[in-house]
């Protein structure tokens, strides 16, 4: 399967939401996976590996700027 061909259906998975397909994961949970995924290797030796430092790299301004909208959203959500 290309790589074309999965990111259609992942994008259709998250359009289609949990309502449609059980089996789907929310965009919220996604996003907290991302965030445990980014803390989990920056405390990890595997930190020093090409690959995991360019996503943390790319991951640092994502991480921090999510955090702060999730903490945002739990101070408005009653």
């Amino acid at each position: 399967m290309s790589a074309k061909v999965r990111l259609k259906k992942l994008e259709q998975l998250l359009l289609d939401g949990h309502q449609k397909n059980a089996s789907s994961l929310s965009v919220e949970t996604l996003l907290d996976i991302l965030i445990c995924l980014y803390n989990e290797c920056s405390s990890s030796p595997l930190k020093r590996e090409k690959h995991v430092t360019e996503f943390l790299e790319w991951g640092e301004l994502l991480s921090a700027g999510l955090c702060v909208m999730m903490m945002a959203i739990d101070c408005i959500s009653p």
